[in-house]
């Protein structure tokens, strides 16, 4: 039997006469937690109301569990999906108290199940002390306990959160993610985020969907996301880059200012010239190297400080070193380039 819980193929979105997203296709699996990521209005909001049954698609297919539940000739109701949603409103029935907000879902069951089915996600999520308040009686961040609980309660076939964390301080938003995903995971929902945050999403996910140019344009795991990535654009919205240039010397040899590399390069020609991914962790401060860079700028962020070094050839990169490491403004350092990955794009 298939593990698929969700299937997307070749799905087209068009909402007011304007392609929202065009040529889809994605297979979540049972269990995985799935970041969409992408930049304003590419369209994220738009798959997962659709996959919800709120927006019907144009053309493509949408299986949950190898059922279609929408494609050119069947569109199943919103209700009959059994996805649970949360918005970045939440929208908490403001006259029931917590228990019963989580109770709404439940009608199936009788009084007994539901009140055992409450107290498991309430403990699971530390709201079992204010089951009889009201939502204008409690914070933010229980608030987005309470909307999970609710939307979780009924075992859906999917939980789609549309940024649920955005308006949560840090620690809040911590310690939340951290406990909204040992849920998930114990309750083995497969569920999709949407978040703008890379902070976010590579806590709490299995796999990234980045949607560029209204079609998703790389899916992989959040380590393959940031040390592989398959444009520019998604090497720099999911950390900080630099970019040195580089020349191809034959077809699994790279030369650049700080030194030569091994890796496949073999789509390229002897010389052709390329730019060279540099994440600031691929930067070793090492005071025996023969390389060396001059501090152009700094900032300290507690554990560490992020350097801005200029090279000898003017060309600057960015490098994060332990907070004792602390050089001053045009100081000159050793450096290493220490690159697990060949990422490089056409000059």
């Amino acid at each position: 039997m298939s593990n698929t819980k969700l299937d997307l193929e070749s799905v087209k979105i068009i909402l007011d006469s304007k392609v929202v997203l065009d040529n889809v296709s994605l297979k979540i699996d049972t269990g995985e937690i799935v970041s969409l990521m992408g930049s304003s209005a590419s369209g994220k909001t738009s798959l997962i109301r659709s996959i919800a049954g709120f927006h019907n698609i144009t053309s493509g297919v949408i299986k949950i569990d190898n059922e279609v539940i929408d494609d050119s000739n069947k569109h199943i109701d919103v209700a009959k999906r059994n996805v649970g949603v949360i918005f970045q409103d939440l929208a908490l029935f403001p006259h029931l108290t917590v228990r019963e907000n989580i109770y709404f879902g439940l009608n199936a069951l009788d009084n007994v199940q539901k009140r055992k089915r409450a107290e498991k996600l309430e403990n699971l999520l530390s709201i079992e002390n204010i089951v009889n308040k009201y939502p204008n009686q409690i914070s933010g961040g229980q608030q987005q306990r309470v909307a999970i609980a609710r939307a979780i309660a009924p075992k859906p076939n999917l939980l789609l959160l549309d940024e649920p964390f955005s308006a949560l301080d840090y620690e809040l938003k911590d310690n939340l993610m951290s406990d909204i995903k040992k849920l998930i995971k114990s309750e083995n929902i497969t569920a999709i985020l949407i978040t703008h945050s890379a902070e976010e999403a590579f806590k709490m996910s299995d796999k990234i969907a980045f949607i560029s140019n209204n079609t998703v344009t790389q899916f992989a795991n959040p380590y393959d996301i940031y040390h592989r990535p398959v444009s520019r654009e998604i090497a720099n919205f999911f950390g900080i880059s630099s970019y040195i240039k580089a020349k191809i010397t034959d077809s699994s040899h790279i030369n650049c200012i700080l030194g030569d590399f091994v890796g496949m390069v073999d789509q390229y020609n002897k010389d052709d010239k390329v730019d060279l991914l540099i994440r600031p962790d691929d930067i070793i401060h090492d005071d025996d190297s023969l390389f060396s860079a001059k501090v152009i700028e700094k900032k300290f962020r507690g554990a560490d400080f992020l350097y801005e070094l200029e090279l000898k050839d003017k060309q600057k990169i960015f490098c994060y070193a332990p907070s004792h490491h602390n050089h001053e403004i045009n100081e000159v350092i050793g450096i290493t380039l220490d690159l697990d990955h060949l990422i490089f794009f056409d000059n």
